[in-house]
């Protein structure tokens, strides 16, 4: 089985790079099929960095790449370390940036990760295994109107107090130890769309227990600043939250001026530093969706630094 199923490697690739000899970052590099792609396109002279959080992918990149030498460099480390890994690669600008963002198709399908609902196996579900607090571990210490807040604002589940008034009950005779456990809590609501249900609340925890829109924030601002004028950051974000982090933060970048609308003329002077590299956001064709049905929330947008 293929570790990770990249998601419109040809699309992306096309905005990506548009410069063969350039240095570029790939910010998630999952098991290394955009990496693997990115450099293809490149010319000799072209460099990439590839990062990520996980120890798995870090490994499964390295092998993968193996034959591109020294024009790849693989790396552990977190979106907010970003701009701190390439200073220590002696890299001051980078010619194009890619988040794919989300979970990979190796952590869903591998049960001893326990980001899935659909597979048993402990209640971890951190994207770097070797760090932080346990997913059991988490909720454990989280008051009710904690929980009650992740499953609402990182889920977008309306029924979030009922879900976390559940959790608070169970874990009082029973701590939540499995992703099992987590499913029959959930199930004991009697949810009218359980799967939808459960996705939501597995990814709610998900994001809380990695920071995942604190890290996205901290490394788009770390790739605001490595990209060089004229080069690309392109974004693949798989739900709504994700989404609009990064709409609303280049957004300000793409209008400049932060005046209040009242004021007839512009006295900040702020300017423009970004503009869409692309009209409007893309999503994968049909005959993608049909040959990998991950693709279908893929939501990509490409942006141009000035």
């Amino acid at each position: 089985m293929e570790y990770h199923v990249p998601v419109m490697v040809d699309e992306v690739i096309g905005w990506l790079v548009k410069e063969r000899g350039g240095v570029y970052l790939d910010a998630t590099a999952g098991g290394g099929g955009h990496c693997r792609a990115i450099l293809e396109a490149l010319g000799e002279k072209g460099r990439l960095i590839a990062v990520d959080r996980d120890t798995e992918a870090v490994r499964q990149t390295a092998r993968e790449l193996e034959e591109f030498g020294n024009r790849v460099s693989v790396l552990q480390g977190s979106f907010a370390q970003l701009k701190e890994l390439m200073d220590q690669q002696g890299i001051e600008g980078v010619s194009g940036v890619l988040f794919d963002l989300g979970v990979s198709s190796h952590q869903i399908d591998e049960p001893g990760r326990g980001f899935s609902y659909r597979e048993k196996g402990p209640l971890d579900m951190r994207m770097d295994p070797d760090k932080g607090m346990k997913a059991s571990e988490w909720i454990d210490r989280a008051t009710e109107e904690e929980l009650v807040r992740v499953i609402w604002e990182y889920g977008e589940e309306r029924h979030a107090r009922r879900i976390g008034r559940a959790i608070s009950r169970f874990r009082m005779e029973h701590p939540l130890e499995t992703t099992e456990d987590l499913r029959q809590v959930v199930e004991s609501t009697h949810p009218q769309m359980l799967n939808k249900t459960l996705a939501r609340v597995f990814q709610a925890f998900r994001i809380a227990v990695n920071d995942e829109l604190g890290q996205l924030d901290r490394g788009l601002e770390g790739a605001i600043d490595l990209l060089s004028s004229g080069g690309r950051l392109v974004t693949m974000a798989y739900h709504s939250l994700e989404d609009r982090l990064v709409k609303q933060k280049i957004a300000a970048l793409i209008r400049g001026c932060i005046c209040p609308p009242e004021i007839p003329v512009c006295v900040c002077g702020r300017e423009p530093t970004f503009k869409k590299g692309e009209r409007r956001p893309h999503r994968a064709r049909p005959d993608e969706v049909k040959r990998n049905p991950r693709a279908r929330s893929a939501i990509v947008r490409v942006y141009e630094k000035i």
